[in-house]
């Protein structure tokens, strides 16, 4: 029997769906092809070899922002001088409105088109419309803001003007028995919320004895699962999580620039994107995990410079002595990039590609590709984390690498097709 809560969730449209040319390449003269498609067991490949925009159809974004949310002189309300930190998703509404996701504060915060503070909405608590540790924020159609808690919590609704709708709760018995397994982990959270209610989670394909390698890059597999309404598991395939280096008793974190798998999803019907980053090659999933596309492009190999290395250093200066990792990575340096960093659907259904960010963390690459899997071309966007792309709007996070400072800043984006 299908559960009420799921059924309220299932609303008409996964995404603000655009006019589908928003993301169509324009017409080229007879050329070399930009792209070569194959086809392998109802396998589509792209390989994409030129850009399809040209000088007169390229997509231009604005230098300065047009809209910046927060700062040290950001007083939320009258009865309060909360900042807006620790930033969590950013969405836009229909109406122009930006809402964003305060972790630090437990609250969403609502924002004018203006820029000026709206209205918060969610406390901290256990009750309905209450958050212990929200952990994701999304908009639906009619915007409606679903707000997802922390370690499988509630999962709260809200209205436009931030009224409480409902809310229901992850059946965990049912989850864990329906995605742990031999060898296989149960999740620990919701890795991505989509539109239909259904969810995406990891699990680990770890055996029970596994000991990580010490000294040394490791990289865990997992598996992403879409979790169904009927709590039915699709899987996503199976890939490697996020460069880690273990050092005794402890060390610094991390590694400069890991490789490691990213994902996102999007578009109408839904599509579901993941990436292993080893190459320029992405998988493209029904939401019911049929692999129906790769997406693939020749990239040169990026070195990460020594200077990248030290300034990476430099932002985690409050951890312990060096001298360990730096003999640990004695064999695995230089290194080069990931060739793909991140990724993101648009509101008209086109994937980016985060291709590079500069280690200061204030500029970044882009490669758009159109929902058939064709590369359109690249931008330089005056930011590193991008939280949303709309019609005409980029949303993202910015911080000051002194202060620590995190802003919302919003730039134009301007969408050509053709001579249009």
């Amino acid at each position: 029997m299908t559960n009420p809560k799921w059924t309220a969730l299932a609303l008409s449209g996964l995404v603000h769906a655009l006019a589908t040319a928003g993301c169509e390449p324009p017409v080229q003269p007879e050329q070399t092809p930009a792209a070569i498609v194959h086809d392998s067991a109802d396998i589509e490949i792209v390989e994409s070899h030129a850009p399809a925009w040209d000088a007169g159809s390229a997509w231009t974004v604005a230098g300065t922002p047009e809209i910046v949310l927060g700062g040290f002189d950001d007083v939320i309300d009258a009865d309060s001088a909360h900042l807006v930190w620790s930033i969590g998703d950013v969405v836009a509404l229909s109406d122009g409105r930006i809402a964003l996701l305060s972790r630090g504060e437990k609250k969403v915060l609502v924002f004018e088109p203006s820029g000026a503070f709206s209205r918060s909405i969610g406390r901290v608590g256990q009750g309905p419309g209450e958050f212990r540790n929200p952990d994701h924020l999304q908009v639906l159609p009619g915007d409606t803001l679903v707000v997802w808690d922390f370690m499988l919590g509630r999962v709260a609704h809200f209205d436009p003007s931030g009224e409480f709708l409902m809310d229901w709760r992850i059946d965990v018995s049912a989850l864990f028995g329906a995605t742990q397994g031999p060898n296989r982990t149960a999740p620990e959270r919701v890795h991505l919320p989509l539109a239909d209610g259904s969810f995406i989670v990891e699990t680990f394909l770890i055996p029970g004895d596994f000991i990580p390698p010490l000294r040394e890059p490791y990289r865990a597999p997992v598996e992403f699962l879409r979790v169904d309404s009927e709590y039915g598991v699709h899987s996503l395939g199976r890939w490697e999580e996020k460069e880690h280096i273990y050092l005794q008793p402890s060390g610094p974190p991390g590694l400069p620039f890991p490789f490691g798998v990213q994902l996102a999803a999007g578009g109408t019907p839904l599509s579901v994107y993941i990436t292993n980053t080893d190459r320029y090659e992405v998988h493209q999933y029904s939401g019911t995990g049929v692999l129906r596309r790769i997406l693939r492009r020749s990239v040169d190999p990026i070195p990460v410079t020594a200077g990248e290395i030290q300034q990476w250093k430099a932002a985690h200066a409050r951890s312990p002595d060096w001298r360990s990792w730096d003999r640990a990575m004695a064999g695995f340096l230089p290194r080069v990039r990931p060739p793909i960093a991140g990724l993101l659907v648009d509101s008209a259904g086109c994937l980016w590609v985060l291709d590079r960010y500069s280690a200061g963390l204030s500029e970044s690459e882009w490669s758009v590709f159109d929902p058939t899997g064709h590369w359109l071309g690249t931008l330089e966007l005056p930011l590193v984390r991008v939280e949303w792309v709309g019609k005409d709007v980029i949303l993202g996070v910015a911080q000051d690498p002194e202060t620590g400072v995190q802003v919302v800043e919003g730039y134009r984006l301007n969408r050509h097709v053709g001579s249009s």
